[in-house]
């Protein structure tokens, strides 16, 4: 299934991402199928077709595109160049030198912020960024990703006030 803003030709472009299983989740689970975000953003042509489709889901008032490391930055970056909104990145803790800052980037102070990511599951890694932007003060209320794995994401997210949408679903089967 595809988003209105997805091309038949841009979804056949990024199922090619897709390497068959077993890929063992974080809980044990396994899935059938992995989704590989690095085949889709280390091609140049196909990150800016992906990119540009993300961008046309943005809601029209964002401020700034953020994202998790490691796969989301490519993304988040690319969505900032189509779009000219400044970009922040997420890391799962924060750095143990330097700044010591846990987000880089845009000042997100009261600033509507949207969160990109390559896939959602479960919803609760997007539900940790989202939490970690809204503490450095940004508006979220909106998530973005590449391929939604129809694993209970978008009802999470909707108890926490925020919308997920999705430029590819797929359930994928998880055993």
């Amino acid at each position: 299934m595809t988003a209105p803003t997805t091309s038949a030709v841009l979804a056949d472009r990024i199922t090619a991402a897709f390497q068959p299983g077993p890929y063992q989740l974080p809980d044990g689970r396994t899935l059938d199928s992995y989704f590989d975000p690095y085949q889709l953003t280390c091609d140049p042509l196909l990150l800016r077709e992906t990119a540009a489709a993300l961008a046309a889901l943005l809601p029209p008032d964002t401020e700034v595109v953020a994202g998790p490391a490691l796969a989301a930055i490519p993304l988040v970056t690319a969505i900032s160049l189509q779009t000219g909104l400044p970009a922040a990145y997420v890391r799962a803790a924060p750095k143990e030198h330097g700044t010591w800052r846990q987000i880089e980037g845009a000042d997100l102070e009261g600033r509507r912020t949207v969160l990109i990511d390559d896939t959602a599951r479960s919803g609760a890694s997007v539900l940790y960024g989202a939490r970690l932007l809204r503490i450095a003060g940004a508006r979220v209320t909106t998530a973005l990703c590449v391929l939604d794995r129809d694993a209970g994401a978008t009802t999470l997210l909707t108890e926490h006030r925020m919308t997920l949408s999705a430029l590819l679903t797929d359930p994928g089967s998880v055993r």
